[in-house]
């Protein structure tokens, strides 16, 4: 049998061998020298060019068959996969080892990071493969962001990807009010490997200086080779003189791949992580609110929020089409929901940069909407505004009801749900079962579950509907918070103190020590990591 390695470049040179092989066999036909003609008048014409063409065609066919045979491995898990496209050195030496040390030490570390890539592991390795790379860059963003989405470093660095803005923007990655490419996992991904094969290429192929270049920058890189070049001395990473993060960087890779590829050695485990696609993407023609995605697909706003980071708002852009990543087991269920879905008035938004003169009134006037309105959106406590801020004005179009139902679930305030016990809906004239649902922040599934209906069922006028059955329930602060779009994983600096952190991201002190469980100022040290909610317009 044939038998093929999984890694695609393998597999095409080996399918390559067959195929020539195949071609050569056709253009080796039979030479008669012999006058057999009274002999074969019923055998089929060997020498004629159908006849070697069906045959070609059959075994052809076969080959095929026998290749998707042997192609289609299944792996028992995603670890698995990516152990089977391992292309990096395996090196040994003081730095990698006390990496690996380190790792065998916080199993609860890798348990945490491994669990968060569940969401993305997949997809990111799918196209490491397609694009023939060393498989182990697939963990890259374990170490660059611990894979996650809204990361942002003090460098300004953001996604699991970490990339700076002019970086970003030079590989395609869009940055303006509504969205951040650099937080789109697929689309960084896609100029996370681009930016990769340019820096192999630029450093001759060897992919240790070329992530080396990814994490200090390649004119740095250059730098170190050329110094080294004119002293006499060897250019390859291990040679060069590096900051010292960049020192570490490649040993941190090298290490967690050997922990990836042998855990039982080290004596840790790997969060089991199937080796299917974890989300699907599709595409819309209009913008659409998320918590209004959420609602249709049935999944939690978290959720939608984590597959979906590189959306600043809780909306989209009411311009152009989009791509909405929703888990594959709800994608079917999100389709219907939104092919079934009422056609409301169209959201309608606008920005509004402040200038001198400005106050709430005249702005709401001037955009036909209320002063409630415009401080519900955009989170104003009062109606202090500054110069330069940048506002999100909702049209006329937009109800206060229906859009601060939104504004609760996406932010929050530690508001109490309505009613203890049975809560009930009275049907009124022109109710229908999402409507309901959006007002009550539910689903449909669930209100059809709790009235034993179908989602097709006709409402009349003064029925009575149960929405919740739930007892009393406070809206954890913290946890709402998450569902918002600009948590920040925030790593303390030398020379960084809760105040500066705190002025420089307009936050209080206060909620900074909150989000963090942490008693007082003095518990922050370098190197610890801090949880931030912090409004778009204060990240950059």
């Amino acid at each position: 049998m044939i038998m093929f390695n999984r890694h695609p470049s393998l597999r095409l040179f080996t399918l390559s061998l067959v195929l020539f092989s195949l071609s050569a066999c056709n253009l080796l036909k039979p030479q008669s020298t012999t006058d057999t003609s009274g002999l074969t008048d019923s055998l089929p014409d060997f020498e004629s060019d159908e006849y070697h063409l069906e045959q070609r065609a059959n075994l052809e066919d076969k080959i095929v068959e026998e290749v998707n045979k042997v192609t289609e491995i299944e792996y028992v898990d995603i670890w698995a996969r990516i152990r089977s496209g391992y292309g990096l050195p395996t090196v040994s030496n003081a730095k990698v080892d006390a990496h690996l040390k380190w790792y065998a030490n916080n199993q609860t570390h890798l348990d945490r990071v491994t669990e968060r890539s569940q969401r993305y592991l997949h997809y990111v390795v799918s196209e490491m493969e397609s694009n023939n790379m060393p498989l182990e860059l697939a963990l890259l963003p374990m170490i660059e962001s611990t894979y996650n989405p809204f990361a942002y470093s003090r460098a300004k660095a953001a996604g699991i990807w970490q990339f700076v803005s002019g970086t970003g923007k030079s590989f395609g990655l869009k940055q303006n009010w509504w969205y951040d490419g650099r937080r789109d996992v697929v689309a960084s991904t896609d100029a996370a490997i681009r930016y990769l094969q340019r820096l192999h290429a630029m450093f001759d192929n060897d992919w240790l200086l070329a992530l080396a270049a990814y994490n200090s920058g390649e004119g740095r890189v250059r730098r170190a080779i050329e110094k080294n070049r004119r002293a006499g001395k060897p250019t390859d990473f291990w040679s060069l003189s590096l900051p010292k993060e960049t020192r570490s960087y490649i040993p941190h890779l090298l290490a967690l791949s050997q922990i990836i590829r042998t855990p039982e050695i080290y004596n840790v485990s790997l969060h089991d992580i199937p080796n299917d696609p974890y989300f699907t993407m599709i595409n819309l023609d209009a913008q659409i609110d998320l918590m209004q995605a959420a609602r249709l697909a049935d999944i939690d706003l978290t959720e939608l929020q984590h597959l979906n980071a590189g959306y600043n708002r809780w909306l989209t852009s009411p311009s152009g089409e989009h791509v909405l990543l929703v888990p594959v087991a709800d994608a079917e269920n999100f389709t219907n929901q939104l092919d079934n879905m009422p056609k409301l008035p169209p959201i309608s938004w606008s920005e509004h940069k402040v200038v001198k003169g400005d106050v709430l009134g005249t702005i709401a006037r001037r955009h036909k909407t209320t002063v409630d309105a415009i401080k519900s959106v955009n989170r104003l406590k009062n109606n202090n505004i500054r110069i330069g801020q940048v506002l999100l004005v909702p049209s006329a179009a937009i109800t206060m009801p229906e859009y601060t139902s939104s504004e609760d679930l996406m932010y929050g305030y530690g508001k109490k749900k309505p009613g203890a016990g049975a809560q009930y809906h009275n049907v009124r004239s022109g109710d229908n079962l999402w409507t309901i649902a959006r007002r009550y922040d539910t689903s449909v599934k669930s209100l059809t579950r709790l009235n034993n209906i179908s989602a097709k069922t006709l409402l009349k006028p003064g029925q009575k509907l149960l929405v919740s059955n739930k007892s009393n329930a406070i809206v954890d602060k913290t946890v709402v918070a998450e569902n918002g779009l600009h948590k920040l994983v925030y790593q303390i600096q030398s020379g960084d103190t809760l105040y500066s952190i705190a002025n420089r991201f307009r936050l209080s002190t206060k909620d900074i020590l909150s989000w963090n469980s942490v008693k007082d100022a003095s518990y922050i040290h370098p190197g610890q990591s801090l949880t931030l909610y912090v409004h778009e317009q204060h990240i950059n």
